[in-house]
């Protein structure tokens, strides 16, 4: 069984070498910007040294929790007790985006993952839309009316550059699915257009086949 005291003295370790590198930061005024530079190497070194330490004693993750109080510690220095006022910038807001990603790194990385995820979902949905030109169903009727003895469908898939055409070899594909039902027509047809991977177009034509 590990023991525990090795994950608290590499917590510790952590947390001496943060603070170290932030009171020297603080006392030769290495600041860029407008910015100290300790928001960001402070927790970064924090982490680093706790995941060394952890990595090589305790034989498992601490959690950096280090670099987490770091981060609380030096922010909190630098904005309630301050030498020198921060001035906001982009460098300012970037820094600290920066810091709060070191201490956090997880959090960060799945909050980015979620927004690239969300983004690439809209992008993908308004290529969608525009192709189709509203929300990627076009209704349709074809043939004579008559009892139904099935759904017939069809797809295509290819270049958005060849969506109406695609279009007609799905609907060429659906009522031939129609004809070997022994259908003499298709009704109420849908044609579905859906994006794939941003480079591709799949078109589907569903109806229903009748006698």
């Amino acid at each position: 069984m590990r023991s525990y005291r090795w994950a608290i003295l590499a917590v510790l370790a952590g947390l001496a070498a943060g603070l170290a590198s932030a009171a020297v930061s603080v006392k030769l005024e290495l600041i860029i910007f407008g910015f100290n530079i300790m928001y960001i190497v402070s927790p970064l070194l924090a982490g680093f040294m706790e995941s060394y330490v952890a990595g090589r004693k305790y034989g498992a993750s601490t959690g950096a929790l280090s670099a987490i109080l770091v981060f609380f510690a030096v922010n909190i220095y630098g904005w309630l007790f301050p030498a020198e006022p921060i001035q906001w910038n982009v460098f300012t807001v970037g820094g600290l985006l920066m810091a709060f990603q070191a201490a956090f790194p997880t959090t960060v990385n799945f909050i980015l993952a979620a927004a690239i995820t969300y983004a690439l979902g809209l992008l993908g949905k308004g290529l969608g839309d525009r192709l189709s030109g509203g929300d990627g169903t076009v209704a349709l009727e074809y043939g004579p009316h008559g009892v139904g003895i099935g759904i017939a469908a069809g797809e295509a898939v290819g270049d958005p550059g060849d969506l109406d055409g695609l279009r007609r070899l799905a609907v060429e594909r659906m009522l031939s699915d129609a004809e070997s039902m022994g259908g003499r027509g298709v009704v109420d047809i849908e044609v579905k257009v859906t994006v794939i991977g941003g480079e591709l177009v799949a078109v589907t034509a569903t109806g229903t086949a009748i006698e």
